[in-house]
């Protein structure tokens, strides 16, 4: 069995190094949406804040380990057991709200290349779901303890009580969080298939599906280390799993949600068309401005401007819910393809 120092050190090694590759996936997804489409959504936003939340849960797991967190009870101070309990406060709220705006973030994209008002109501409807049931989360964390400071309080110098189950309420949380990944995972999937595309993108999006599945298999691990967990008999020394696997289903589920926006990077067409579409717009600019300083061009035409042509998949680039899709199919020599107009 490994060390309370080795178990701690994997904690720690696991947090920074998938924390690190969540933000690059973050930051490469920004620059995708702000600099090569220019087409940011609510989903990117909601993103960048579970991405905040993930560093600061990364800090936490640094305050736990300046406090000794995976060692036995017995080694630790009066001082490091508080701050551990404190920190385990923090360490719930960062993770509901991570989970939280990540699903809310999978939901707002899929409201991008939602083209039927049934998938559209339910995508809206899940999102208002999950808000309330977020602010559910977060209040019963709060109120757990009446006073809340009752939590930590080792020496039963505060007058008060802790009378929420938080081991009922994990449970609950968690083989909730389980059944809400399966129902996003299963969502989108008769839209996608019904779409119009190459059979090596279907093939593509499978697999991205199945990476997503794989985010849901690490959060029902977690529920067995919260099992684990609840049923020890030192709460301070078996509490590296729970982190561990907490971290990991944080973090995966941010890749996961954010892979189909870096398909432009992958697409050299994708790029072309970008960096045509800068072109095209800085032009027109300085088109405006040379007329309207030589008096002329008011009335010019814009067409071009309302009608851009993208493609399907890039329409992940797009603002949620701010345009009319129309959807037409064309044929070339390599298959099918599907175009969106903006209209």
């Amino acid at each position: 069995m490994a060390s309370d120092q080795a178990r701690q050190d994997g904690l720690v090694v696991v947090t920074c190094l998938f924390t690190g590759i969540s933000t690059m996936v973050v930051l490469a997804r920004m620059f995708v949406r702000t600099v090569l489409i220019r087409k940011p959504g609510l989903d990117d936003y909601t993103m960048i804040i579970a991405m905040l939340f993930s560093i600061a849960y990364l800090i936490e797991v640094f305050v736990g380990k300046a406090n000794h967190i995976g060692f036995p009870s017995g080694t630790l101070s009066l001082e490091n057991m508080t701050n551990l309990l404190k920190n385990t406060l923090a360490i719930q709220v960062t993770y509901y709200v991570c989970v939280s705006t990540i699903k809310i973030s999978i939901l707002c994209m899929y409201l991008r290349f939602a083209v039927t008002r049934t998938f559209n109501v339910l995508c809206i409807s899940t999102i208002v779901f999950h808000l309330l049931f977020f602010v559910i989360c977060i209040a019963v964390t709060l109120a757990q303890c009446q006073p809340l400071h009752n939590m930590w309080d080792l020496l039963d110098e505060v007058q008060g009580s802790c009378n929420v189950n938080t081991t009922a309420f994990f449970y609950f949380t968690s083989g909730f969080n389980i059944v809400t990944d399966i129902w996003i995972l299963v969502l989108p999937i008769k839209t996608l298939m019904g779409i119009l595309r190459p059979r090596k993108e279907k093939i593509a999006l499978t697999v991205i599906f199945g990476v997503g599945a794989f985010a849901t298999i690490t959060s029902i691990i977690r529920l067995h280390t919260i099992y684990t967990y609840t049923l020890a008999e030192d709460l301070f020394r078996e509490s590296i799993l729970v982190n561990i696997w907490s971290v990991l289903e944080i973090n995966i589920g941010i890749v996961c949600a954010s892979v189909p926006a870096l398909k432009p990077l992958f697409t050299p067409r994708a790029l072309r068309e970008a960096a045509a579409s800068r072109s095209k717009r800085s032009g027109a600019a300085y088109q405006y401005h040379s007329q309207e300083r030589s008096g002329f061009g008011s009335g010019g035409d814009r067409s071009g401007d309302r009608e851009e042509r993208t493609y399907a998949m890039d329409r992940l680039g797009g603002q949620a819910g701010t345009s009319k899709t129309v959807v037409t199919s064309k044929t070339h020599n390599s298959g099918s393809e599907e175009s969106i107009l903006r209209a």
